[in-house]
């Protein structure tokens, strides 16, 4: 699609976003753009009104790159954090306190302060509403 829209004259940054639901809500979205440095500063101004962090990752293509490895982090992340917990509730502790050892621990994460993956922990996340997705279009 960048090489179409350049013929044209036309800027095209490929800009995905990280944050979730929350970050949305808040407006303070992190958003990874790839692009020309042109274009970059052509499209910060209006990523600013939607979110807080405008990271330029360089030429078309990179924001994806980028979008795609911190989903590859998170990911694994999210499996340790809900593996802690099983192992914890299995074992006798509460994962409720366990959540909580770990994020005045080195086991923090934003997986566990922020999204944790087990039910009844943190309020509004999907564990606590079925797992129902937050980003859903038709």
């Amino acid at each position: 699609m960048a090489p179409e829209a350049q013929a044209k004259g036309l800027t095209f940054v490929d800009a995905p976003v990280t944050g979730a639901v929350p970050a949305a809500r808040a407006g303070t979205l992190t958003f990874l753009v790839g692009g020309t440095e042109a274009e970059y500063n052509a499209v910060k101004p209006i990523l600013l009104g939607m979110g807080k962090n405008i990271v330029h990752c360089g030429g078309t293509g990179t924001g994806q790159v980028a979008k795609i490895c911190n989903n590859m982090c998170l990911a694994i992340n999210m499996i340790s954090t809900a593996e802690t917990l099983m192992l914890a509730k299995r074992l006798g502790l509460s994962p409720k306190l366990m959540n909580d050892i770990l994020n005045i621990s080195s086991g923090r994460s934003w997986c566990s302060e922020i999204y944790c993956p087990a039910p009844g922990i943190l309020e509004n996340v999907p564990s606590n509403n079925n797992y129902d997705g937050g980003f859903m279009v038709s």
